[in-house]
């Protein structure tokens, strides 16, 4: 198993429900320590949108990119402005939480710039992570 493979039973299971694209062998693009966070943003999305399209859930410019749709897509059905702006105010949550959670453990972090990739790391994690930035 790879380092991105999905453990059997992994936490991100009810996740991966919501891809557009249901590939058992996707992974989240997250280090350990955002995969908490992760669940999180999905349990409080799917509480106000049950139906969801998860688009993709990665780590970009060191903060947790949640791409995806109040609901799935479907030609000439749209969403609201209302419906749009309230489910991105419940990521933007998360978002705002990821900027401060290390990536890597979970713990308080802050912005790391030393490396290729921007990272949110804890002190501890700092010296932890290579320069290539792979947790």
């Amino acid at each position: 198993m790879s380092a991105h493979s999905p453990a059997p039973g992994d936490m991100l299971e009810p996740v991966r429900h919501h891809l557009r694209h249901r590939d058992p062998a996707y992974d989240f693009d997250v280090g350990p320590g955002w995969r908490q966070l992760l669940l999180e943003c999905h349990q409080a999305v799917v509480a106000e949108f049950p139906d969801y399209e998860l688009h993709a859930a990665k780590q970009k410019f060191a903060s947790l990119a949640f791409q995806a749709s109040p609901r799935p897509w479907k030609h000439g059905v749209d969403w609201t402005d209302a419906e749009s702006d309230r489910f991105h105010a419940v990521i933007q949550v998360f978002v705002d939480r990821s900027t401060v959670t290390c990536e890597r453990c979970g713990a308080a972090g802050s912005l790391r710039e030393s490396r290729r990739i921007h990272l949110v790391l804890c002190d501890g994690c700092e010296t932890l992570v290579p320069e290539h930035g792979r947790l």
